[in-house]
């Protein structure tokens, strides 16, 4: 136990503990959860009969079919697809087997031999933007397709399926974002009303707001607990400690483990701490009557926890035999890739490291993915446990002399000046 407090103070009284408790509190708190509320982004009175709720996604086969193939055929004659396969914007223009695979499709989709042509020579166009520079772009008005009594609706979303990946995916017509793309109507009264009840009788509103603080926080707490980790563990070596470490009597795992507790307890406490925060927010709007006032810190450790004891672990285990830069590096760009094909909208998969539930509202859909968010939350549980078992290992080691840092960049050269 000593042991442990040396560590943990040793974490919270550093420099680049300070500027990792503010990062999170700034960037996954204060200007994301905070400014939600200050700004009324949800609505906080129950909703009025005759008002507008925005849309919302529903169920409706007919519907989705012919937004989504009157889309993917507007898209084809200008030949120009607007996708977001890594989260940045990217514009497509097939030709050759591409264009002629995705013509397949439509023909398949609309009955027409040549969409192109017939589109063209049956319905009625105006113009949508001229560009001197190209040729006028042009929107038709299509009609009713019944793209349904050609396909049944499982080989329509396998054809659009097929369609992103001709794009070269992260179109609006793969799996994950055809639904909330073309598959929208107005929000009912009646919809909205038991949304609202949903959040004030069943998730005793706090509930339903530890879940948005917790899909704010997860994404944060999945990158920067690297530089938190990288700074702590070399630390030993830029002041000349790491031999003096390594031939005291103390055995790796209880060194390693107890470093290992000491960094995930402290990760955590700038989530806890702002949870307190979340709550009396939620406090200032609702009232105090009513609330579950633990459900911030229970969604933390359930929800927030995993993501940390796994990243933790993993870098851990990395630095045992790469360099810190090597590990902060690989450790964003995992971040990077993993953040960006995972949208609020996105189901919960198995290997998603961060989970995305943007909204306070929305208690059944989570309820009807507990299954899967449990699988998951376990998975990367034990994931961390093992990466950190692991490195005592890699870290016994090291002690022995036995694993030398593997060499990924290249030193520098050292101008030496002549005598």
């Amino acid at each position: 136990m000593m042991l442990f407090r040396k560590e943990f103070k040793r974490i919270v009284c550093s420099g680049v503990y300070v500027l990792f408790f503010a990062a999170e509190f700034f960037f996954a708190f204060y200007t994301q959860f905070w400014n939600d509320m200050s700004l009324g982004w949800n609505s906080y009175a129950p909703p009025e009969p005759g008002g507008d709720y925005g849309m919302t996604v529903v169920d409706d086969p007919e519907l989705l079919t012919q937004n989504a193939t009157a889309d993917l055929l507007q898209n084809f004659i200008s030949n120009n697809f607007t996708t977001y396969p890594l989260g940045f914007i990217h514009k497509v223009h097939l030709k050759g087997t591409a264009k002629e695979k995705l013509r397949m499709i439509l023909q398949m989709l609309t009955g027409f031999d040549d969409p192109e042509t017939y589109v063209k020579e049956h319905f009625e166009s105006k113009t949508l933007y001229y560009d001197f520079d190209t040729e006028p772009t042009y929107e038709y008005q299509i009609p009713e397709l019944n793209v349904l009594s050609r396909v049944s609706i499982e080989d329509f979303r396998a054809l659009m399926t097929e369609a992103d990946k001709i794009l070269g995916g992260g179109s609006f017509y793969s799996p994950e974002e055809i639904d909330s793309t073309f598959c929208l109507a107005p929000a009912s009264y009646e919809d909205v009303l038991s949304e609202y009840n949903a959040l004030v009788n069943d998730d005793k509103i706090t509930n339903g707001y530890a879940r948005l603080f917790c899909d704010y926080h997860g994404i944060f707490m999945a990158l920067l607990p690297v530089f938190l980790i990288a700074v702590y563990l070399s630390e030993d070596r830029r002041s000349k400690m790491e031999q003096i470490i390594y031939s005291r009597s103390i055995s790796s795992a209880k060194l390693m483990l107890t470093r290992f507790a000491a960094l995930v307890c402290a990760m955590m406490l700038p989530v806890l701490s702002t949870a307190v925060l979340a709550n009396v927010r939620v406090m200032q709007v609702y009232g105090v009557s009513g609330l579950d006032y633990f459900a911030m810190f229970k969604y933390s450790l359930i929800w927030i926890l995993p993501t940390v004891i796994a990243v933790t672990g993993a870098d851990m285990l990395l630095m045992g035999f790469l360099h810190p830069v090597v590990v902060v590096v690989g450790q964003f760009v995992f971040w990077f890739f993993s953040t960006n094909l995972v949208s609020p909208t996105s189901p919960i998969g198995l290997f998603h490291l961060t989970i995305r539930h943007n909204t306070c509202y929305g208690r059944q859909e989570f309820i009807d993915n507990l299954p899967i968010f449990t699988e998951n939350r376990l998975l990367f549980t034990a994931l961390g446990i093992l990466c950190a078992l692991a490195s005592v290992y890699v870290w016994k080691c090291r002690r022995e002399g036995k694993l030398r840092e593997i060499k990924l960049l290249p030193k520098l050269p050292v101008h030496q000046s002549e005598a």
